[in-house]
């Protein structure tokens, strides 16, 4: 009797237990039904809260853990969608989808490596999985391999050519590589696929302008805010756009609109700053570059541009401050160095201003301005051999400027090389028939050969010509006129 009893109570539990499961997993299946309902329509958070109960139901298959790695990424909580993507590949480690999410989830965490890995394994495993070549070009691109990132893209467009994404995002990428009508053709393409593709309009309106283009940019940026009125960047670049088009009110306007929508973009209050400057409010200038350094303390353009605003009022010694800043962040600026070196010499500190010009020499060896301002330096020292070296190089770069030659003409004849300079005044002349300075040098130069005619006819072209203000910037004394006049009365 014991024994049967003993029995009947182990079927009774047996039945129980049963009826208890089924209970369990029917209410696993009817949270899950409702969690893939709340994702169909866009509840994310919804619909996390009900697939983690189906999980705590008994729901911990595959599957459920991959749609929840779904609604986390929706979320923008990529760190959970990437667990519970790695358990759905846990539990089904040939799931290309997974390696696919994951990967997407790790580019958007800036992890690339580990993205590209996944995505490849997806690739490798679906080999026409036209999403995942997509995903592995942006991650390419994240890394900055423009090359591999558009050669993904390229797949990913055969796979699938009515993708306007990627169309969009492999314009993008030809257009950092400043490949600009490729670019465009891309970006045409996704408009035709998509014609409110904001974005596209945008990407377009950039490699637009960066043509020249200035009149069709704007109408792309145009057209992206209408389809997106919140678009900061593009009233950005827009004022961009009329900035270049020297329509200073309308890109001050759109700067206030950007400033509007992200008033925490310190680019707007950089470039608006500059705007400013053009239009001679250097005290607005000033406080809107100032904005965009509290906002980006390591923004070297804005130091940069601050600086040259403070030497442009005579404040030299705050302006090397920004300059000196703006070489810390970038030391590689041979602009940034040409500036500072004009402050350091208006001080009195030739020989750091000289520094400056040698540094940004050997940075931009072929920079017009940075050789000149050298070149007068050294010839200023009396060092005339370094000086005619420098303006040899002068001319080489711009063998077709009249102040080149000239130049190189008044260092040849400082040095005794007369006639070598009288070649150089007579190759600006040739270049520039009204170039006073020219004529005057190489009338001195006849004067010293002994050819008084020519040096008459040079003295009298010159003085016939209109005076010029000189360059305060080349550092050089003009010839004096007052001289000349005499010189010519006594003949």
């Amino acid at each position: 009797m014991p024994a049967l009893i003993r029995i009947g109570l182990i079927l009774a539990l047996i039945v129980t237990f049963a009826a208890q499961s089924d209970a369990t997993e029917q209410a696993a299946l009817e949270l899950l039904q409702q969690a893939r309902t709340a994702q169909r329509t866009g509840e994310y958070r919804k619909a996390v809260d009900l697939f983690t109960q189906a999980i705590r139901s008994g729901a911990t298959d595959a599957d459920t853990y991959f749609r929840r790695g779904l609604a986390y990424e929706k979320l923008g909580k990529y760190k959970e969608a990437v667990s519970d993507y790695t358990k759905a590949i846990e539990m089904e480690p040939d799931l290309a989808t997974a390696f696919n999410n994951r990967g997407s989830a790790y580019y958007k965490l800036g992890i690339f490596d580990k993205a590209i890995e996944d995505l490849s394994k997806a690739i490798a495993l679906n080999p026409s999985y036209a999403l995942a070549y997509y995903n592995r070009g942006n991650a390419y691109h994240g890394k900055g391999d423009l090359d591999r990132s558009i050669s993904d893209f390229t797949r990913a467009i055969e796979l699938d050519p009515s993708d306007p994404d990627a169309y969009n995002n492999r314009g993008w990428a030809y257009l950092q590589k400043q490949k600009l009508d490729v670019s465009i053709k891309d970006f045409n393409r996704a408009l035709e696929l998509n014609p409110e593709y904001s974005r596209a309009y945008y990407n377009r309106g950039n490699a637009r302008m960066k043509t020249g283009d200035n009149d069709g940019s704007i109408k792309d940026f145009s057209r992206a805010i209408e389809l997106n009125p919140e678009y900061a960047l593009a009233y950005f670049q827009r004022a961009n756009a009329y900035f270049n088009k020297n329509d200073l009110e309308a890109a001050i306007d759109d700067y206030n609109k950007a400033a509007g929508i992200n008033p925490k973009y310190s680019d707007l209050y950089n470039n608006r700053g500059w705007v400013f400057f053009k239009k001679g409010n250097n005290a607005q200038a000033l406080r809107d570059i100032s904005k965009a350094i509290s906002l980006n303390p390591d923004m070297a353009k804005a130091y940069a541009n601050r600086g040259w605003i403070l030497k442009h009022q005579g404040e030299c010694p705050r302006a090397i401050q920004d300059f000196t800043r703006a070489l810390e962040l970038e030391p590689d600026s041979s602009m940034v160095y040409s500036y500072r070196s004009a402050c350091y010499i208006n001080t009195g500190r030739i020989e750091e201003g000289i520094n400056d010009l040698e540094k940004a020499a050997a940075l931009d060896p072929d920079n017009p301005e940075v050789l000149l301002q050298l070149g007068v330096l050294k010839e200023r020292s009396g060092n005339f051999d370094a000086a005619i070296k420098i303006f040899s190089r002068l001319v080489a770069v711009s063998p077709n400027v009249a102040w080149s030659h000239l130049s190189l003409g008044i260092a040849l004849g400082k040095q005794g090389r007369v006639r070598e300079a009288i070649r150089e005044f007579s190759k600006t002349i040739e270049l520039d028939p009204n170039n006073r300075e020219a004529h005057l040098r190489r009338a001195i130069a006849f004067e010293f050969t002994g050819d008084s005619v020519r040096a008459r006819a040079d003295f009298t072209r010159a003085l016939s010509l209109p005076e010029t203000e000189p360059d305060p910037e080349s550092r050089r004394q003009p010839v004096n006129i007052a001289h000349v006049r005499e010189t010519l009365a006594k003949q």
